[in-house]
Parts: C-alpha cells; structure tokens; sequence
C-alpha cells in the first residue's frame, strides 16, 4: 500500500496498524516487560518511542537495564556502544550479562575496541574516549548510551565535541543520554544533551539561551548561567526528556540492593588470603592467625576501593542526594571524609560519645552537610540517618548482621523514600566470595517468616568459607600450581564463589518471580505494545502571526513539534511550537490559529 501524502508535509500518513501487528506487538511487550517494574517498562516505552532520548531518572530507578532493553530492541543485530565514566565500567559489563547473556561484551581500557565486524557491546570511559576515537568510529553503530550524561554539560569542551562527532556518524543510531541530575535546574547543562540527540531546540545555542537561560550581554561576552521560562522549557521537553523521582514512583520495594564491581590491582591482598585459605586446607585451629591475615587482606582492599567509592559518592552528590558511607577500616573512612571536606561528618571507634549525636544532627538537618561517613560497628547501630537515601558499602564485612543493621540506619521509621544501598565489590578478588554470600542470605532472610530470620543472622562468612572448601574435591581444594596458569588462590577463591552464586540464583528466583509478574500494570504493558507497533504523525495547521493569509504545518511525532516556518527552521523552536505543545502537554484545547488537519 503506498502511503497518503499531504502536499504540505514530507512525512507519509501511515495507515494504521492491523490487529495482527497489534497482537504481535503485545506480546512483544510482555517479553521485554518481563523482570521489570512498571515504571521500567513506561521507560523502555519512552526510549522506544523516540530513538534519541534523555532519561534522567533518580539513582537507583533502574536506567541501566531500561537502556539496554531499548537499545537491543531499536537495533537487534548491534553493535551498541556505552560510554561511561571509568567507575562504572565493569557494573555496564554485568548489567549487559544479566539482560542480554548471549551478547559479546568488550570493555576497553587497556585494552583497544574491537575491528569492524563486531556485533555485540563495547563499554568505553569517557577519559579515553579521544583516545580511540578513529577505531570507535570504524563500527557501525546501531545504539549508543551516554551514562551520566551531565558529564557533557560544557557544550564547548573537547568531552562534549567528541561525543558529538561520535554520534554524527551514526544518523540512524538510537541514541541514550541518561543522567540523574535534575538539568531543567541548569538550562545551560541541558543544551549539550539536546544537541547529541538532535532535539531542534539545540539549533543555536544564543536562542536557547535567551529565552531559557536569561542570558545577558555584560559588555564583553554574553552571561548564561542563569534560568527563565522553566516552566515553559519543562513542557517543550515533553517526549525527549523523561524525569522520575523516587517519590514519584510508587512500586519500588522499601530497599534495593546493588553490588558494584570496582577495578583493584592485581594481587591485592592475595598474599594474605593465600595464608588463609592454607590454614583452612590444612584444618588449623589457630583462629586467631586466620582472623589476622584475613582482616590483613580486606584491609588491604579496603584503601585499594577507596578511589571507587569516592567516585560513586560524588556522583550521587551531585545528583542531589544525601548519602551514608560505612567503612570497616577508620584509615579509608578518613580518607573519604577528608575528600568531601565540610560537606562530610565522619564518626568513628575513637569518637567521643558527647559528640556522636551532635555528628549526626548535622547530617539530618543541615543541607550543606551531604556525607555521613561511619565506621561500620561504631556507626552502624543504635543511630538514625533517614536524612540519606543512599547507602553506599566501601567495605565488606564477613558477619552479615553488621550490614543488615548499618543497612537499618537510613531504613527506618521515618524514612519516607526506597533506600539503595550500594556495595563496592573488588573485582576478582576475595570480594566476589563475600558478595555472594550476603546476596543469598539477604534473599533468604526477605523470603521467611521473621521468626527463621536470625538464624541467618548468626554466624559468620568465615565459617562460610570453611564449610565450602570442606564439600570442594580433593582435585578442586588445593593451592598447587596446575596446567592453568591461573593463580592458586584465584582458582580457589573463583570455585567457592561459583559454589555460593548457585546458591544465589536460586534463592533469588524463589523471591522474585512471583513478585515480579504480579506488580507489572497493564497499562504500562498497553503503551509499550503501542510503541513497538511503530509512531504516527498528527499534523496541524497554524495562521502566521505576521503574514496575513499565510500558514504553516505543524507536526507531532510522540511529542516532538516541528513547523514549517522560518522561526521553526533557524531557533528549533518558535511561537508556533512551543503554544501547541504547551497545549497538548497539559490537555487543553488548541491555540487560537491552529486547526487539526484531517478532523
């Protein structure tokens, strides 16, 4: 069937779609929908409904997983491109695996992107994206996700140009900008993401300016780091930005828990543990030996994720929130504290109780106050931190009672908002044991009654461990050199971890998979189902404002506006646009002027 054209518009009138592709689309719908929370799957519809897009969700909403979904379905055969900042490299690289298992991960950094022909995922930072520049633009994007985006928030820096260039390249590509910061606060911040998913309004950047930045001319060069017109812009982003806040959200559980994967160097803490697990082969009884080298390896780990963790803290300042940082060792906790200066309290083994209260008084009433950092014991009970949302973990600890309680001090009563709580896991190293292993008590103590639920609680992850490489074989429970290569204690520490993961998916699915299908709405499900059956275009018909006679066609295309006047053309935007869509946004009868062409 051809498609009708209207002699004023480029873009064909489609016919709509049959109740076949409807069909069809639905149950697309509920494969992707599959896992999600509602509000997922609204946002998996809004970056399948406009291919560049911005998704500026809270932390801890899930934009990760909503990109990857989108992205995998907008361009099926790949290959898709993330780039990040540096801390988060290896948590894209486990998301990817999670969601899209069968998908080739590359991460670079050392080493270079992979040759043309790739199909699957590439994970780039963004300090090395200049640096790859000429191989990245090589592939042949399908998707491309800027994560963190506000790190492109200069529109003219050199990060901001190469992201540009990037995207450029790749006219058909569907684009991701995600970010937690509340840019509309900032309409300056905002331009640099309008440009890479080529949203008229970012044509010119004096325009943008003037009316949304309250820009002014000093003399010597035009001053933008102002705001005007925010209601106004907030409504022009209607459909290629999309903003949800955790108290927006009503489907979230109270706590959600994130296990982050950080990069150490090789060998930290490897001696030591190598120590241990020769103390446990051998059966030794000397606890007090054991305990000294295990507490000297997580120590050790402790200082090398200390880096990581202030990254993530930042981030999460600067996204707005209030954050509680635990520590199992006082040298990283000062570390951290020192790092965010007066906007930190730190509370310690070696705190006066006279001035513990006093410590956290500031962080639950002042605002400036952004950072709580606390000695896992000495702060992990017996205080309340329901000022701060995020929970962030720089350290492990082997009892599992000791985060559940620190865990408890943003989640109690008085807190009004789902708490995350983020723990740093060293990657390849004895982390990866721990990380397990509190992820299958954390589901099993959720799943049971209260009553079993301190029967998990006690114990500790040593005996754990213990108990793990008693059931490994003879073959497996060694630390002699093999055929491998691979590093004895590496190849112990990765088979208990695997021993305990099984443990872990299972106590999870138990959880989750009741849960999950019975929260998904049907009318989330419905508008995805409409997305996937593909966009329509509604036009309509304006009188010009200053020529008499003359009018223009105004487009909409899941929410973008464009017209057809000269305005429209050079600005991105113009009186035309803005009036409909202000119209469209908030339900109100159409513009004097403007007609619905077609009825």
């Amino acid at each position: 069937m051809t498609p009708n054209r209207n002699r004023n518009s480029s873009v064909p009138t489609l016919p709509a779609p049959s109740r076949e592709v409807r069909g069809e689309a639905l149950e697309r719908a509920h494969r992707l929908a599959d896992g999600l929370f509602p509000h997922q799957v609204e946002g998996v519809a809004f970056l399948l409904g406009r291919r560049r897009s911005i998704l500026a969700d809270d932390m801890g909403l899930g934009k990760t997983r909503q990109s990857i979904l989108a992205l995998a379905e907008s361009a099926p055969d790949g290959p898709w491109l993330v780039v990040c900042p540096a801390s988060v490299k290896r948590n894209w690289e486990r998301e990817i695996q999670a969601v899209r298992g069968r998908d080739p991960v590359a991460v670079v950094g050392p080493g270079a992107p992979p040759h043309r022909g790739w199909r699957g995922w590439v994970v780039v930072n963004y300090d090395i994206l200049g640096r790859h520049e000429t191989a990245l633009a090589a592939l042949p994007w399908g998707g491309v996700v800027f994560d963190e985006a506000h790190y492109l928030k200069n529109h003219t820096s050199t990060r901001s140009k190469l992201a540009r260039r990037l995207v450029d390249r790749v006219p058909a590509a569907a684009i991701h900008c995600l970010t937690g910061t509340p840019l509309t606060n900032r309409p300056r911040d905002l331009f640099p993401l309008l440009q890479v998913v080529k949203h008229p309004m970012a044509r010119s950047f004096l325009s943008f300016a003037k009316r949304y930045c309250a820009a002014e001319h000093n003399g010597f060069g035009w001053v933008t780091d102002g705001a005007s017109n925010l209601e106004e812009l907030r409504v022009q982003l209607y459909g290629v930005l999309l903003r949800r806040s955790k108290d927006d959200v009503l489907d979230l559980p109270p706590k959600l828990r994130t296990w982050l994967p950080v990069p150490v160097a090789p060998g930290t803490g490897r001696r030591e543990m190598r120590r241990v697990l020769e103390l446990l082969l051998s059966r030794g009884q000397d606890r007090t030996r054991l305990l000294s080298q295990l507490t000297g390896a997580r120590h050790q780990l402790s200082k090398a994720k200390t880096s990581s963790t202030i990254g993530f803290v930042e981030g999460a300042v600067a996204q707005g929130e209030k954050v509680i940082v635990f520590c199992s060792f006082d040298e990283p906790a000062r570390t951290i504290a020192d790092h965010f200066g007066e906007a930190a309290v730190l509370l310690t083994g070696s705190t006066p109780a006279g001035r513990r209260q006093a410590l956290v008084d500031r962080f639950q009433e002042e605002d400036g106050t952004r950072v709580f950092v606390a000695n896992l014991v000495a702060g992990g009970v017996g205080i309340t931190l329901t000022a701060g949302s995020q929970v962030v973990f720089n350290d492990l600890d082997w009892v599992p009672a000791n985060h559940w309680q620190a865990e408890d001090r943003a989640y109690r009563i008085g807190q009004t908002r789902t708490v995350n709580v983020t723990y740093m896991v060293a990657e390849d190293t004895v982390d990866e044991f721990v990380r397990n292993a509190l992820a299958v008590k954390g589901a099993l103590i959720e799943s049971i009654i209260e009553g079993k639920a301190g029967e998990l609680l006690d114990g500790d992850l040593l005996s754990e461990l213990e108990r793990l490489m008693g059931g490994l074989s003879p073959r497996v429970a060694t630390l002699a050199d093999d055929e491998s290569g691979e590093d004895p204690v590496d190849r112990l520490l990765r088979e208990v971890a695997q021993a305990v993961e099984a443990q872990e998916q299972e106590a999870a699915g138990k959880v989750a998979d009741g849960a999950r299908r019975s929260r998904l709405s049907t009318q989330a499900i419905q508008e995805l189902a409409r997305v996937l059956t593909g966009s329509t275009v509604t036009r309509y018909r304006a009188v010009s404002n200053s020529k008499p006679g003359a009018f223009y066609t105004l487009e909409v295309e899941q929410g973008d506006v464009a017209c057809s006047c000269p305005g429209f053309t050079y600005r991105g935007t113009c009186s035309h646009a803005r009036t409909l869509k202000g119209a469209l946004a908030a339900g109100k009868k159409l513009p004097a002027g403007v007609v619905r062409e077609g009825g």
